[in-house]
């Protein structure tokens, strides 16, 4: 299995580009691990980093020989060596700095290179935006279908039922929490909605409107309290710039809302009554909790970058009321805790400059405007998403924000107005 794999990888990373499309489909794989000594790496970080080093190869190539089309862009490296220098430094303050700076190199530093650097550089024409968006696509549909599978092994009687992901033989390469589900939906809702800016017949349309449907319901059937903020926020940011759709929806709207009803009342019992919803709130608490009193006692640079699990076991009442100790569920929390207020000012830089950017390309309403809005919307319901959640570091937050930038460009650089087809 894990040589048709590795044989998998190196046949997608021959070309580039279709390597690209191939992580955008298996971005969703993150818990599918290959291990060599005591490296442990998920088969998307390994396909990524296959596909960046046949990128880099080329690239040397053309350097060496055919200079004139060299050429590498780096999206918001200042304020990304910003907030990279300030975990490298909060490091070289952390108990352990050897470990701490590997998770710089291991997390961050790679999030920026493979998830950020690679696609904005790849992404080159309009033909390989619609492509990736495809890819991105069918990935959303794959998760929902098995989602909607991981019902039929559930327990109705005694258990609180919701999608899941699907496990195989005991194996769950999504993840085995539905929050690691509702991520790929709520960026893959609002993409496939952007396909419609080159799929414009009467029938196309139908088909993508059924899609997202499928996609929305599936993302609610989580359960997922992030996702259901998430998804709030972007539909509410959508009609705000949708305004003649909004009233054309209204009625429709409120019929969904009162045919969701009992949705709502199944979620309120999830919060309030089942001891799943109350035993989670209680341990983001608690998790908010440990992080305030590791910034108060480091404010400035924090207790090191990647150390956030050692202070969650350090707690003897986390240990004792939850057993093993986890990461932190929320971007701001682990930053605060591991990096400090140095830590938080540069990474809101890093992320106010990704956001207006976003801004500017959607002020003008272009003739892009209908490619860029689902778009931005979809990256950022991903970065909120990451406020209550663990993937902050990882390709399923950053790789929609590549192909947003990549659009953005592509926009900017009249490479899409030309023609859409």
């Amino acid at each position: 299995m894990e040589l048709m794999a590795l044989i998998l990888i190196v046949l997608l990373a021959i070309n580039p580009e279709i390597g690209l499309y191939a992580m955008a489909f298996f971005l969703p794989i993150i818990d599918w691990n290959f291990s060599y000594y005591n490296l442990e790496i998920p088969f998307i970080d390994l396909l990524s980093l296959a596909v960046v080093t046949v990128f880099l190869f080329r690239q040397a190539y053309l350097f060496l020989f055919n200079r004139e089309n060299f050429k590498i862009s780096w999206p918001l490296f200042f304020s990304f060596s910003f907030f990279f220098a300030t975990a490298v430094i909060s490091s070289l303050f952390s108990d352990n700095v050897s470990l701490s700076l590997w998770y710089v190199v291991r997390w961050i530093l790679f999030f920026y290179l493979i998830y950020l650097v690679l696609p904005y550089n790849l992404i080159k024409d309009k033909r390989i935006l619609k492509n990736i968006l495809i890819w991105f696509a069918i990935s959303s549909v794959v998760v929902a279908v098995s989602g909607v599978i991981s019902l039929y092994s559930q327990d109705w009687q005694n258990d609180f039922v919701r999608i899941k992901p699907l496990g195989i033989a005991g194996v769950y390469p999504t993840g085995d929490n539905q929050n690691l589900l509702a991520e790929v939906l709520i960026a893959g809702i609002f993409f496939a909605l952007a396909l419609k800016y080159w799929f414009q017949t009467e029938r196309q349309k139908r088909l993508i409107n059924l899609l997202i449907i499928f996609l929305s319901i599936i993302l609610i059937g989580t359960f997922s309290r992030a996702a259901w903020i998430a998804l709030a926020i972007q539909i509410l940011i959508y009609f705000s710039y949708k305004k003649e759709l909004f009233r054309k929806a209204l009625l429709p709207a409120f019929l969904v809302i009162l045919l969701l009803t009992p949705i709502y009342y199944y979620m309120f019992r999830l919060q309030s009554q089942y001891s799943i919803g109350v035993s989670s709130t209680e341990n983001r608490l608690l998790l908010t909790q440990i992080s305030w009193r590791a910034f108060t006692d480091k404010p400035w640079f924090g207790q090191g970058s990647g150390n956030f699990v050692s202070l969650v076991a350090d707690n003897i009442r986390f240990r004792a009321k939850y057993g093993d100790p986890i990461d932190s569920h929320g971007v701001w929390q682990k930053i605060l805790a591991e990096n400090g207020l140095a830590g938080v000012l540069t990474f809101a830089l890093f992320s106010f400059n990704i956001f207006y950017l976003f801004y500017k390309a959607l002020k003008h309403r272009s003739n892009e405007f209908d490619l860029l809005l689902p778009l931005v919307i979809g990256s950022l319901g991903i970065y909120l998403f990451e406020f209550f959640n663990t993937s902050y570091y990882k390709g399923k937050l950053w790789l929609p924000i590549a192909v947003t930038l990549s659009a953005i460009n592509l926009a900017r650089n009249k490479k899409l107005y030309a023609e859409k087809n």
